[in-house]
């Protein structure tokens, strides 16, 4: 599969920063295995003891919950992963989606503000949102990106940079 970023560069267009993810994101994605496990592990207990008062309108939901919960691990799989963020020295660029495909770019000299937003958990483990307010109505947010306030203080130096190079 090849990546949108680098297919969507422009002419003296070059990738300056590249966000990632903090691992945090992944948890969803434990969480839901461990209560698959637990589902299936009290599935097969009651299925095994053949416990008498076990309804098969419990088995269905258990197995419909299961399923619900494995639809969702593969939703946040496929999100994480096809997830790319940039910024380059023109632009600020964040695609999401395999099938259904989501980008939303804004131009370095449209932005007006950064800001971060964390949780107390957040702070502790050193991730949080990015948020660029454009012109206008224009918003671009990074979600759960690793180190924050350091991504906010590069895209700060590369928009000032920039703007010493047209002015000049």
């Amino acid at each position: 599969m090849q990546k949108y970023v680098p297919n969507t560069l422009q002419i003296n267009e070059k990738i300056l920063l590249t966000p990632q993810l903090h691992w945090a994101v992944y948890c969803d994605i434990f969480f839901s295995f461990f209560l698959i496990y637990v589902i299936f592990c009290d599935f097969m207990n009651n299925y095994i003891l053949a416990n008498i008062g076990y309804s098969d309108i419990f088995q269905y939901a258990q197995i419909f919950i299961a399923l619900a919960i494995f639809t969702r691990i593969i939703y946040l799989f496929i999100r994480n992963f096809s997830t790319e963020m940039a910024i380059t020295n023109h632009r600020v660029i964040y695609k999401t989606g395999i099938f259904n495909v989501k980008t939303d770019e804004l131009a370095s000299n449209k932005i007006e503000s950064i800001s971060v937003q964390q949780s107390i958990l957040g702070r502790i483990l050193n991730y949080g949102d990015i948020l660029f307010s454009g012109t206008g109505t224009s918003k671009l947010v990074f979600k759960k990106i690793y180190a924050p306030w350091w991504i906010k203080a590069q895209v700060e130096d590369i928009i000032q940079q920039s703007y010493y190079a047209f002015s000049a």
